[in-house]
């Protein structure tokens, strides 16, 4: 069966690399029969991507086993080699859209686990490691599903707005229709900063939270909208784009072990009551997220329909758009800047054999340029990783941001709190 890659699938062009850390005995044997059950569940790792007439196509149960490599490293070199590599090579379309090296360094054992942004967003990554790590161990069932498409997203919507969405439509293919082609490539270069807090920090704000009722990811938007202000003033970002993640039961057709390159997302204006109190301001943005969350679980099929109705510019188009996208932002891209919050990563039940020594995260893109921060908690310690491309922030402004980022997480989370009893809200993200 052949499946058209969605608008949107054409243009987030990238690699996202996990690296995991275990400490315990691995078998290439056993790890090479996880990837075969892994890739059996999920219909977007047995399929094979093809183009015909500029368009590209999924083509369903056509993939081989998912690439496997053991590697053994001799010095940090080899590593931070085979890292680089890993992110920035494009998968090829006649290969599994998964790859994993599995990186051998006396007890200590690294897997990295490198797949395409067209088949997965960050937890569908964590989806997949949590699977193959089981997979290692155990034989649980691993029960298949239909193939996820757009159609299952968009449904037959034929409401009020229809007729607005299919003008724009018309629109902007005309607009992209006299936008020149170039031959010369869009080379990104990202820049990451790894950095963490204390597991007494972490706690701290674990708990003020619960106090404030409000989510830890909505302090931590307050926290980068004011260091962000605080780092630019005026050439601070104006929006602060968040993904979130559409299972949980928001998107019914995604299931929680489902895979998908996107679940939604939503934008805070920085900026905002800059002289409110912090934690006011804190329940103010906890407040507008849910509202928001809520208004684009409505508004996915609509958005999703409209792109659908947006023809794929060819590949020459797209690089002069990307160009002429970055010209009109300026230097350092800084209009939206992104903020990802995976949670507390966990991907090993009690029972395993090995347990967890490191997690990390690296998105690489073919298309656009990169500029946000991702935040996770590892451990009970909360980890920050900035990455964006190299031609939007210097290091010299990426060292102030942390600066500022952890000073104002510092001081508020254990600022003195000007309630006596929590605040009745639901403050899971």
């Amino acid at each position: 069966m052949k499946q058209k890659l969605s608008t949107v699938e054409h243009l987030i062009d990238g690699n996202i690399t996990c690296l995991v850390s275990v400490d315990g005995c691995l078998s290439l044997g056993r790890l090479r029969c996880a990837l075969d059950r892994v890739q059996r569940k999920h219909p977007a790792l047995r399929a094979l991507i093809r183009q015909e007439n500029g368009e590209l196509y999924y083509e369903a149960d056509t993939a081989g086993p998912i690439p496997l490599r053991l590697v053994e490293i001799r010095s940090d070199d080899d590593g931070a080699r085979e890292r680089e590599a890993e992110l920035t090579v494009p998968i090829p379309h006649y290969q599994p859209q998964l790859r994993v090296v599995w990186m051998r360094s006396g007890p200590v054992n690294e897997l990295l686990v490198t797949t395409s942004h067209r088949i997965c967003d960050g937890m569908s990554v964590l989806i997949l490691v949590r699977e193959i790590l089981k997979s290692v161990y155990s034989d649980e069932t691993l029960v298949p599903y239909p193939p996820l498409t757009l159609h299952n997203i968009i449904g037959d919507l034929r409401d009020e707005g229809l007729l607005k969405r299919q003008r724009a439509a018309r629109f902007i293919n005309t607009a992209v229709s006299l936008v020149p082609g170039s031959r010369k490539r869009v080379e990104n270069k990202e820049i990451y900063r790894e950095w963490s807090a204390s597991q007494g920090l972490s706690a701290t704000l674990k708990q003020r939270c619960k106090l404030e009722g409000v989510s830890m990811h909505t302090a931590l938007l307050a926290v980068l909208d004011k260091a962000l202000h605080a780092t630019f003033g005026r050439q601070a970002p104006a929006w602060i784009d968040s993904p979130f993640d559409g299972r949980r039961g928001r998107l019914s057709m995604i299931k929680s072990d489902m895979l998908f390159f996107s679940g939604g997302s939503f934008k805070i204006k920085t900026g905002q009551n800059d002289t409110t109190d912090f934690w006011t301001r804190a329940r103010e943005i906890h407040e507008e997220v849910q509202l928001k969350i809520e208004q684009e679980l409505v508004n996915i099929p609509r958005k999703h329909q409209l792109f659908e109705m947006i023809k794929v510019p060819s590949a020459r188009k797209m690089r002069s758009i990307v160009r002429l996208q970055n010209v009109l932002r300026g230097r350092g891209n800084r209009r939206v800047f992104s903020f990802s919050n995976l949670g507390n990563i966990h991907v090993l039940d009690e029972d395993a054999p090995f347990a967890l020594k490191d997690f990390r995260l690296f998105v690489h893109s073919f298309v656009v340029r990169l500029l946000g921060i991702m935040a996770y908690s590892l451990h009970g310690q909360l980890r920050f990783i900035y990455l964006g491309d190299e031609k939007c922030l210097s290091h010299a402004d990426i060292d102030a941001l942390q600066r500022q980022f952890m000073t104002l997480l510092e001081t508020h989370a254990g600022q003195h709190a000007l309630v006596s009893e929590p605040h009745h809200r639901n403050w899971q993200r």
